[in-house]
Parts: C-alpha cells; sequence; structure tokens
C-alpha cells in the first residue's frame, strides 16, 4: 500500500472558503463523481476471475460464485459509501484543470496521519483489511486508491483468492466474508484510467451507518445533508473539525499572484490556521 506524508484536496474558491470557515471536509456520495464505474469496477472483476477459475471445473468456486452473485444482486449490492478525494502529487496542473475551478482554485495539504486519526478511520493493511486493534470500527476509513486493470494479476484478487483457497468448505460465513472483502475494497479500487490523479480517500460507509443506527431500507442517516452537485443533487455528510491537520496551502496557477498570496497569508491567520502558503509553480493559466 502506497505511503504519502501530506494529501492535497484541490478545490475551487468556494469550497476553500467553507472548509476554513466550518473546519469539515464532506464525503459526498460516491456514485455522483465523474466514474461510471464508481464502486462496480473490483466487484465486476472480482466475480469474473471467480467464474473464470470455477470454469477450469472447481464446484467450490462454483457454488461461491452463485453465492456471491445472490448477495449482490438480490440481498444487498456494494455499500453506500460517501468520499472526499485527495491527491498525493503537490501541484498537479491535471488537478487543477479538474478540481480547483481550472487552476484558480487553492491545494489544501493535509498531514496524512493527522487527518486519518482526526477522523477515528481504520487501520487498513495492504488488502484494505482492517489491521486488528486498530481503531475505526465505525464506518469511516482513509487510505490511497488502487487502480486495478482487467485481466491483470493484482495484490486484491490474490487476497481475495488466499482467503477462499483457506476456508475448509464454502457456506454461508465464507460466502459473507468473501462479499464483505469484496465490497471493502470496492471503496478504493478505480478504473486503471484515474490512475494519474494518485488519489487517497476519506470513506464513510454509510450502509454500516444506517445499520447501526438502526435505519431501514433507503431511510437517511438524520445528519444527511444536500448539494448540487456536476452530476445532479447530490447528498454528503461532514467529517469533525480537520483545521488543525492543514499544513500547507498552495495558490493556484491562476491566482498565483503576490496579492493572492498575501491574502491568503492574512486569511489563514484570521482563520487560526498555522500553514506554510506557497505559490503554484505551474505555467498554466
Amino acid at each position: 500500500m502506497a505511503t504519502a506524508s501530506t494529501v492535497y484536496h484541490y478545490c475551487g474558491a468556494e469550497s476553500f472558503l467553507s472548509i476554513l470557515r466550518n473546519g469539515r471536509l464532506w464525503v459526498s456520495d460516491a456514485r455522483k463523481t465523474n466514474d461510471r464505474r464508481e464502486l462496480e469496477w473490483f466487484k465486476d472483476l472480482a466475480l469474473k476471475h471467480i467464474a473464470k477459475s470455477a470454469a477450469k471445473g472447481d464446484s467450490m468456486l462454483s457454488d461461491l460464485h452463485k453465492a456471491l452473485r445472490v448477495r449482490f444482486e438480490l440481498i444487498e449490492d456494494v455499500s453506500d459509501y460517501y468520499v472526499c478525494c485527495f491527491s498525493e502529487k503537490k501541484d498537479s496542473v491535471s488537478q487543477w484543470i479538474a478540481y480547483a475551478d481550472r487552476g484558480t482554485g487553492f491545494a489544501i495539504g493535509f498531514d496524512a496521519n493527522a487527518l486519518r486519526e482526526k477522523i477515528s478511520a481504520a487501520l487498513l493493511s495492504p488488502s484494505y483489511s482492517p489491521v486488528p486493534f486498530g481503531a475505526g470500527a465505525n464506518g469511516w476509513g482513509f487510505g490511497p486508491v488502487v487502480y486495478v486493470e482487467d485481466g491483470i494479476a493484482n495484490a486484491q484478487i490474490d487476497d481475495l483468492m488466499s482467503a477462499i483457497v483457506s476456508a475448509p468448505f464454502i457456506g454461508e460465513e465464507s460466502a459473507d466474508t468473501a462479499r464483505d472483502h469484496i465490497d471493502r475494497v470496492c471503496a478504493f479500487c478505480k478504473h486503471p484510467d484515474f490512475q494519474t490523479e494518485h488519489e487517497w480517500r476519506i470513506v464513510c460507509n454509510t450502509s454500516f451507518l444506517r445499520k447501526a443506527a438502526g435505519l431501514t431500507g433507503s431511510e437517511m442517516l438524520p445528519d444527511t445533508k444536500w448539494r448540487k452537485g456536476a452530476y445532479g443533487l447530490t447528498p454528503y455528510h461532514e467529517t469533525v473539525n480537520v483545521l488543525d491537520c492543514i499544513k500547507e496551502v498552495i495558490v493556484g496557477p491562476g491566482n498565483a499572484d503576490r496579492d493572492s498570496f498575501e491574502y491568503v497569508k492574512q486569511f489563514l491567520r484570521f482563520s487560526g490556521v498555522k500553514a506554510q502558503v506557497s505559490l503554484s509553480a505551474s505555467p498554466y493559466r
């Protein structure tokens, strides 16, 4: 699993002001992102791999494939994950263009370890399983995204198959374990076309939280908020206050002048945030 000491949230000026004024990040419905295969990619790859292995005559895997399809198609699909996205890249033209109002916005650098601890997210292993005795049995996670190609060997599929092979027989418990593994990785796995983003993300499993709150069906958590998104009305939740996790702010290349630099420094001071301020070195405008 990749490691990073600082991760950057690229955003426009309006979002920047909101984060600094309120101290909170928004985790929004992952199915409202710019990735049409969001949350579905790893599930499809995993089921395809199991079906291919079962076709070689393995009746155990054939039974598992049927059990997993029943779970995902008839009982409960992939959990409703809400996400807030970051990048490992400090001054990325593609990030400025896509997420920071074409370079007129900002990149907020967060201390990755401090942020994980602040939101009480689970420590994750390379297979995206919670580390024993780590914090985070609360529906929240934080970590790097993995980009997986169809037909190419990867650690996440290997870990899934290892867990399956080690089971003495396929029953309800082993099928549930496989289903949970696939579901968890789905929140952190994306199509390889997005790998230039070098993404990290905060993940909130709202299905887990709804069950914990005793909600049923399509009932949403009472603290759900709504915003206008690029792909329609979008539900979101807020994190706890994370201002003390901010260590750096980069002014976008479209605003990279002396006045902007000084204004941002003053705004951070008025907001009580001690962070380094710098101008983008990118020539993009």
